[in-house]
């Protein structure tokens, strides 16, 4: 009786048009993109890298950030306040940080593999490699005992992302003239694959042509790639409202269509580069908001299947989400994304540092 009852259903709905609504697509993932080159006086280094200068005259501090972190000035080597990152990420509901990694040219490649991985451990969310350096390598082999050396020593921690069974590696470039071709590409994907395995590969790639913004053809040829996107609209096009961004983040997503890559698509809380970038110095207002909400709802529009947070942590540039001391609500942005995650969100107690 209930499988004639539910032939008679399925007859009725095709004849009168009517079907049941489609389930809600789930979220995308959000990645967002996290920075460990930070040093201060009292840390292992004994010196400022981002946060500040000293000035040539004294000894009086001059500071490159437009807002301040609500647990003060860190060392990204210091496991307490690293902890607590990855707490916050948690509570909002980020599913992988994007770490900023050059190496030893700063401490991105200390605190990944001593203090990032470690304490994602104790988290749900995942890290992984932004190769920073394949922007300005000149020499690809070199780099490829650069970037395998440390995928032998993380790909297998349980934290290290992940996805269809591989170990995830961001490659950022410049939207400018950057070193990295698709040939390039091809010799360093190769000789890393040999000496660590497959690897799933997201590469930062967007470039002006006709009158437009996509991706250049001989990248959308070009095999072993997983995911093409872009870092942020702040350094190709100066835009941040939604009517803008959803016209150009289809653009861009009908050219990624064209291969069997996913689709990455930045959001971006705010911008203000005016400390470290003066002359050209670009600011783009948070809004309490509104700001990063636009350019979610374009982002959602265009399809995207991975959304890009930039950032986490990106002070000098002022987009990130960590909170800041200077806010009403230091928690605002995090709460906003774990709205979106489905989750409460509920801050963390803030670090201990010794």
């Amino acid at each position: 009786m209930r499988a004639t009852f539910g032939f008679l259903c399925l007859v009725w709905a095709t004849f009168s048009g009517w079907a049941a609504p489609e389930a809600p697509r789930p979220h995308p993932p959000v990645w967002a993109f996290y920075y460990a080159w930070y040093d201060t006086p009292a840390g292992p280094k004994a010196r400022w890298s981002f946060w500040a200068d000293k000035a040539v005259t004294g000894q009086a501090t001059r500071w490159r950030i437009p807002a301040h972190p609500l647990a003060g000035a860190y060392d990204s080597t210091d496991a307490a306040t690293t902890a607590w990152h990855l707490r916050l990420a948690d509570a909002a509901g980020i599913d992988a940080l994007l770490v900023s990694w050059w190496g030893e040219a700063n401490s991105s490649g200390q605190a990944f593999e001593s203090v990032i991985l470690p304490a994602a451990a104790r988290t749900q969310v995942k890290v992984a490699l932004n190769c920073e350096l394949a922007q300005f390598h000149n020499d690809v082999l070199k780099l490829v005992e650069q970037l395998s050396g440390v995928l032998r020593r993380t790909k297998d921690h349980p934290s290290y992302l992940r996805v269809d069974g591989r170990p995830v590696v961001y490659l950022y470039q410049v939207p400018f003239a950057p070193k990295l071709t698709p040939a390039t590409f091809s010799q360093l994907r190769t000789e890393v694959e040999k000496r660590v395995g497959p690897v799933w590969w997201a590469l930062d790639k967007i470039a002006y042509r006709q009158g437009t913004y996509g991706v250049p053809e001989a990248w959308r040829q070009t095999p072993g790639l997983d995911a093409l996107g872009f870092y942020g609209t702040f350094s190709v096009k100066r835009i941040s409202t939604e009517s803008e961004l959803t016209p150009f983040f289809r653009n861009y997503a009908a050219e990624v269509r064209q291969t069997a890559c996913k689709l990455l698509l930045p959001m971006h809380p705010a911008l203000d580069n005016s400390r470290i970038q003066p002359e050209s110095a670009y600011v783009i207002e948070g809004l309490e908001g509104t700001t990063l909400r636009a350019y979610h709802r374009a982002a959602l529009a265009a399809g995207a299947d991975i959304l890009l947070l930039t950032s986490f942590n990106e002070w000098p540039e002022g987009t990130m989400v960590e909170p800041s001391a200077d806010w009403p609500d230091p928690y605002q942005y995090l709460r906003l994304i774990a709205g979106w995650k489905g989750k409460a969100f509920v801050p963390p107690a803030l670090p201990v540092k010794k």
